[in-house]
């Protein structure tokens, strides 16, 4: 069967037909899975950490926002309601990141397939518009108010729609 000499073979004539699994190969098998394994839990785990991060950041940014409109208030530059909009975009922006954030651990645990595609693609998605109203509500004083709340309607659509079809 093998082709080696029948010596070589003492008394197991047929021994060459069965498949003898090669320890080494066995094992580095299993430590090729546990790295694959761990590779996927640091991505996944990374980016979980890194919006926990952004969470922080963002409370003291709406702290400096609180404290920029009661100053605007003190100053009779408007009244708190004129100012209203960039609490309401300070607190969507924490809303819409903590979202995000927990949706990494619910993707670690998606089986791969279409399913899991759509759903990588609406959560990077909601990523990009969570980057980009981050980024107005920091220049709030800068933005087009018209403009904060646009990306503020669009952060929360793909909120919601990311939402509606994982999670009922």
């Amino acid at each position: 069967m093998c082709f080696k000499d029948w010596k070589s073979h003492g008394s197991e004539y047929y021994e060459c037909s069965r498949y003898k699994e090669n320890p080494a190969v066995a094992n580095e098998a299993k430590y090729m899975k546990a790295r694959q394994d761990l590779e996927k839990y640091l991505h996944y785990f990374e980016r979980f950490d890194n919006h926990s991060k952004s969470l922080k950041l963002e409370e003291e940014l709406r702290a400096k926002i609180i404290a920029k409109i009661e100053q605007k208030v003190e100053e009779h530059e408007g009244t708190w309601i004129d100012w209203q909009y960039l609490h309401d975009a300070a607190s969507l922006l924490t809303k819409c990141r903590y979202t995000l954030q927990y949706t990494y651990p619910f993707a670690y645990y998606l089986e791969s397939g279409q399913r899991k595609e759509l759903f990588e693609y609406q959560q990077a998605q909601l990523e990009k518009e969570i980057e980009e109203l981050s980024w107005k509500v920091e220049r709030a004083e800068s933005t087009d108010r018209a403009d904060l709340e646009k990306q503020m309607h669009v952060a929360e659509c793909k909120r919601r729609t990311l939402l509606q079809d994982f999670l009922s």
